[in-house]
């Protein structure tokens, strides 16, 4: 039972003394292909910097991803708390819509 426990606790213990930094929801979901070089359909794909001139407002971003965006987006389309993460993330302005 000793042995059980100490199997099933030490990764548990191993997390807690991990001091890596934690990858931002950006780097995870979004930088690998847009990053202003990555071709999509014969157009390339809008950089993090075009995102921010382009959008004003999270509110705008989450209506592009989820409304609006291409069949490669469909992963984030039903997850509106994740766009807004990234959108705040990148420094897009969270303004409450009315």
């Amino acid at each position: 039972m000793l042995t059980v426990s100490i199997v099933f606790l030490l990764p548990l213990l191993v997390g807690f003394t991990d001091k890596s930094e934690r990858i931002s929801m950006w780097d995870r979901m979004c930088a690998a292909c847009h990053d202003g070089q990555t071709v999509l359909n014969g157009k390339v794909v809008i950089s993090k910097g075009q995102m921010k001139e382009k959008y004003k407002t999270i509110g705008e971003l989450v209506k592009a991803v989820t409304c609006e965006g291409p069949p490669c987006m469909n992963i984030l389309k039903h997850d509106e708390k994740v766009v807004r993460r990234v959108g705040e993330e990148i420094g897009i302005k969270n303004i409450r819509e009315k």
